[in-house]
């Protein structure tokens, strides 16, 4: 088997992956776009179809996200794992997973989540050298082009509306993202990189950065980073998508409950300061949920974690 490994250079695994995820990703979605065009074109020669459409119309928009998600991630993730199987396991289920562990981990997202709030706002309030305002302006921009897609999408207040939603946004995101960044671009940088915690950190930063949301960047990578400890520890890819479905999940049913109760997408993202003990109780029993959840992955039979600690 070690013969096996050395014979897949990681630079050519990285340089597959996102090949297949440019390809995949940009092609198949501008094909069914083109196709979806000239469908309603046909039906409808009248109305004046274009590009903008998908981002007008909140159906077309939701469907194109979905085939996003499943065509930039999904896809060429395993495509990546059937072309190298047997040689790099990409997405690892060796340790079965208990149901405690779900319970942990379900813990430590939720009791983040004022923490989180609070590592938002400041990195929302930081501001750029006046040398680099250009660049925070451009920031900006992109920051609030991203909030008017999410506000077409999140404001929702039908439970049919709730459940597409929680496909579009938590469970189709958190499969296909741990695929490719903790189960894909955690074993190719491993490859590279012998210090564990150097790769999961790098992996947090690129999977941070790839959603291109600046102002969010810091929470975001943590947030990474504690879902590759989660893959690590546990040696289990269903952990970290687990943990992913969460974050997205609670953010998904909470726009859901303000939407019912008629309050505004703006309102929902104001920041409101808690009494400092909120967050003092968050950080706290985050870390005690964390430190049970790798407790219990001490305890899991068959030899040592991905590497021993």
């Amino acid at each position: 088997m070690e013969e096996l490994v050395t014979k897949i250079n990681p630079g050519k695994s990285l340089f597959r992956l996102l090949l297949y995820m440019i390809v995949l990703g940009v092609s198949i979605q501008l094909v069914l776009m083109g196709l979806s065009l000239l469908v309603m074109k046909i039906l409808s020669p009248e109305s004046p179809f274009s590009l903008s459409f998908f981002q007008e119309n909140t159906v077309a928009l939701k469907g194109m996200l979905l085939i996003s998600s499943v065509t930039t991630f999904i896809l060429p993730a395993w495509i990546l794992y059937r072309s190298e199987s047997g040689i790099h396991p990409y997405f690892q289920r060796i340790n079965k997973v208990s149901s405690l562990q779900y319970l942990f981990v379900f813990a430590a997202m939720l009791c983040f989540i004022p923490m989180m709030s609070l590592l938002a706002y400041w990195n929302e309030s930081m501001q750029l050298p006046d040398s680099l305002q250009g660049v925070q302006q451009w920031m900006r921009a992109s920051e609030d082009s991203a909030a008017v897609m999410t506000k077409q999408i999140v404001e929702e207040s039908t439970w049919g509306g709730l459940l597409i939603n929680l496909i579009i946004l938590a469970v189709v995101p958190a499969v296909g993202e741990e695929m490719v960044f903790r189960g894909c671009l955690q074993n190719i940088f491993g490859r590279w990189i012998w210090n564990k915690h150097v790769v999961i950190w790098l992996v947090a930063i690129i999977f941070s950065a790839f959603h291109m949301q600046f102002f969010g960047f810091i929470p975001r990578m943590l947030l990474g980073a504690f879902f590759g400890y989660l893959y690590v520890w546990s040696r289990n890819i269903y952990l970290p998508i687990f943990g992913h479905f969460i974050n997205n999940a609670s953010a998904t049913i909470t726009a859901f409950y303000y939407t019912r109760k008629g309050i505004p997408f703006e309102e929902m993202n104001n920041f409101e300061q808690e009494p400092i003990w909120v967050y003092l109780a968050s950080l706290i029993f985050t870390v005690i949920f964390v430190v049970l959840y790798y407790r219990s992955t001490k305890k899991i039979p068959y030899g040592a974690r991905l590497e021993e600690d």
